[in-house]
């Protein structure tokens, strides 16, 4: 529209990466998909060419993290799971475990409680 990627298309990059989806005013914008060059996807909401609101983000490891997003990190609540067996449910800020979560490792034991900047702050169990 008016020369501006607009409404539903494909992104294709020369080192492989692509973004397949909605586009406003040249903006990757609503619901879509980027393929890193690596394998990892990202398929979920999109404001601004980053990835804002809800979304599933799967690296070729086995590590899957889905719940919201604000420009490009893991924002609000979300649950990430590890190819190990390790899982976190809880509230992120900024990329980073914040606020209440619960953690269960790979080995079964479980802490339920708060976290700051990604690590086990304040009261817990």
């Amino acid at each position: 529209m008016g020369g501006l990627r607009h409404g539903q298309g494909t992104m294709k990059w020369a080192d492989g990466a692509r973004y397949v989806g909605n586009w406003s005013y040249n903006m990757a914008s609503g619901k879509g998909k980027f393929f890193h060059v690596g394998g990892d996807l990202y398929d979920g909401m999109w404001a601004n060419n980053k990835a804002n609101g809800e979304g599933i983000y799967t690296n070729t490891k086995g590590a899957r993290y889905e719940g919201t997003w604000k420009d490009d990190q893991q924002h609000g609540y979300g649950v990430e799971h590890w190819a190990e067996g390790a899982k976190y449910e809880g509230n992120y800020t900024l990329g980073l475990k914040d606020g209440k979560g619960k953690y269960t490792y790979a080995d079964g034991s479980v802490y339920e409680g708060e976290w700051w900047m990604n690590k086990i702050n304040g009261y817990g169990v």
